[in-house]
């Protein structure tokens, strides 16, 4: 008896390949996720330090903090300020600001996207802190 074998695959062959590329695909699409939002915490903690930036350069300018709110712990809704908080918003990470009547301190609080319990803090004295679980003081927690 005499066989004739065809070139190719065979069906379990086929599905076994198929398996292996649907795991290693599942696996880059999980790790790609952690570093986007690993990226947008980056993004967020910038736009954070640029708004102290340009708080410290109003002050510079005028010789206080209170260009930089229209009311106590609110923003000015108009140029730099508008855009960063906007910017960090559409990332997921909303930013906070403490700026008590009289506008002596302040603290800038962005929330992390990798972890929302978690913000990124920056203070008038310039003291930082990567992973405040609190956002209500003036300067930022030990």
């Amino acid at each position: 008896m005499i066989r004739k074998y065809s070139k190719g695959f065979t069906l379990i062959e086929l599905l076994v390949v198929i398996a292996i590329i649907g795991i290693l695909a599942s696996v880059v699409l999980v790790s790609l996720q952690s570093a986007r939002k690993k990226g947008n915490d980056s993004r967020v903690t910038s736009n954070v330090q640029q708004l102290r930036t340009q708080l410290e350069s109003d002050y510079t300018a005028t010789g206080n903090y209170a260009a930089g709110f229209s009311a106590p712990n609110t923003f000015v809704g108009t140029g730099n300020y508008l855009l960063l908080t906007a910017d960090a918003a559409a990332m997921g990470g909303p930013i906070n600001v403490i700026a008590p009547l009289g506008y002596a301190t302040y603290a800038i609080y962005g929330k992390l996207v990798s972890d929302p319990t978690k913000f990124f803090c920056i203070d008038s004295t310039g003291k930082t802190n990567t992973a405040a679980t609190a956002n209500t003081a003036a300067v930022c927690p030990s």
